[in-house]
């Protein structure tokens, strides 16, 4: 089986799982911009001390400039976190990181609402769709596919642990389907990382004027 045809089986037997999370995903992040717009047109204080703290935390952040390979890094490496970051990688521990899963999805969807709320009313709305939508529109659907994996992974792994435990056969064609799905889903979220990092990196700053 080519790699293609594997990648199209994978994405159509998976496709009722990305489409709840992709649904998820995208309703938080939508309540999330909506709250966080209105919020900030009724709070004008608010607006203002978040700017000086962001430029206040700036100061400690070292963030490397754009057009660089060090900012290329910072941005692809946390974005794979959850396969080589140990402060993040025990998402993949069954039970315990199914609830890590879901936090990180309603975290993901809640800020990058928020973000983008913020910036539109900081700098305008179409300061907002050169700085957020060259990326996001690679970025989410990789958010979305790592997702997937790590909620395919844990499908798998607490069938596997349930048909263990109440003495039942192993039903490992099923068992290794589910961890090919887990490896494609999550290579395929992996290379749409780099490729959004690539252009946050070296295309949003140019749309930016930077």
């Amino acid at each position: 089986m080519s790699y293609a045809h594997q990648v199209r089986s994978t994405l159509g037997r998976n496709r009722p799982l990305i489409l709840v999370i992709a649904i998820a995903f995208f309703s938080i992040m939508i309540i999330s911009g909506v709250v966080t717009y209105v919020v900030l047109l009724e709070s004008p204080g608010l607006v203002t001390g978040l700017q000086a703290w962001l430029e206040s935390a700036g100061g400690y952040i070292a963030i490397p400039p754009p057009y660089t390979t060090g900012l290329y890094s910072v941005i692809f490496l946390n974005n794979i976190g959850h396969f080589w970051n140990p402060v993040r990688i025990w998402v993949w521990i069954p039970f315990i990181g199914a609830f890590d899963l879901g936090y990180e999805l309603l975290l993901n969807a809640i800020l990058i609402g928020a973000v983008a709320s913020f910036i539109s009313i900081t700098k305008g709305p179409l300061y907002m769709i050169a700085g957020l939508a060259p990326h996001g529109v690679i970025e989410i659907p990789a958010f979305i596919l790592e997702f997937a994996g790590l909620a395919r992974w844990h499908v798998t792994t607490t069938r596997a642990l349930y048909e263990k435990l109440s003495g039942q056969p192993s039903d490992r064609p099923l068992l290794f389907e589910g961890i090919r799905d887990t490896i494609v889903l999550s290579l395929l979220s992996v290379a749409l990382f780099a490729s959004a990092a690539a252009v946050e990196t070296f295309v949003t700053p140019h749309l930016l004027g930077r």
